[in-house]
């Protein structure tokens, strides 16, 4: 069974649950919303969205949102945080290599690194075909990545934290043959562990610059933040934005 099927559970919400707080959500949506300089009203997809965190600020904040993921248990939280806010979003459990529609989303966003899970280069590459075939022409996509060499100069093997009362392990190991960064993540709480890995291929942006244009998607511009700022070695985000002819 590939890592995504069983990675994405109540363990991985609470791994995260003191770095995704409501403030950087906000942040990332607003600094979405004004790179992809989408009107209120337009159609948006949120491709892996997740637990929902940046689907249901958009659909708040006027735009009509779809989002699929491949988790059913991230999506029942989804539904759950939109139906608590009053936000309108459309769920669609599905595989972002397969995308069920074609023209029908003025933009398309991918954040939190939910691109390149797969060893196949061409299955990550097709995800990239998938989304221009669903974008209406004249929209955009913007895609939300670690930055590869910001991490890479940084990386510890070893580090670990406390969670209330559990202690978290992680282990980080980056293979130059394949550009995989691979993070294992043990839980320890009252004599019980649990262990969740993740295996993602970082591409540069070159890399990613030809994928997008191979895939129909001329690339605008490469942000270092969510506020526009310029993307360099101490940029911890590569976000790129394309535009579908």
């Amino acid at each position: 069974m590939p890592w995504w099927d069983v990675y994405f559970n109540e363990l991985y919400l609470c791994l995260f649950e003191t770095t995704l707080t409501p403030d950087r959500t906000a942040q990332e949506v607003a600094g979405a919303i004004a790179l992809l300089d989408l009107r209120p009203g337009a159609r948006i997809l949120d491709l892996c969205c997740g637990q929902g965190r940046h689907a249901v600020l958009l659909a708040r904040t006027g735009y009509r949102v779809t989002g699929l993921d491949r988790s059913p248990y991230l999506l029942g939280r989804a539904q759950r945080a939109a139906e608590e806010a009053g936000a309108e979003v459309q769920w669609v459990r599905g595989d972002m290599r397969r995308l069920p529609w074609r023209e029908q989303f003025d933009g398309c966003v991918n954040l939190f690194t939910a691109f390149g899970y797969f060893d196949d280069e061409a299955e990550n590459e097709q995800v990239l075909h998938q989304v221009c075939r669903v974008l209406k022409p004249g929209s955009v996509f913007l895609l939300d990545l670690s930055n590869r060499d910001y991490y890479l100069l940084r990386m510890w093997p070893y580090s670990w934290r406390r969670h209330g009362q559990a202690i978290i392990l992680e282990e980080t190991s980056f293979d130059p043959a394949t550009c995989r960064f691979t993070m294992s993540f043990t839980w320890v709480e009252g004599g019980k562990r649990e262990n969740l890995t993740h295996s993602v291929r970082h591409y540069t942006a070159p890399e990613l610059a030809g994928m997008l244009r191979r895939a129909g998607l001329t690339p605008i511009a490469t942000y270092g933040d969510f506020d526009g700022s310029r993307f360099d070695l101490n940029s911890k985000r590569m976000i790129m934005v394309a535009r579908k002819p």
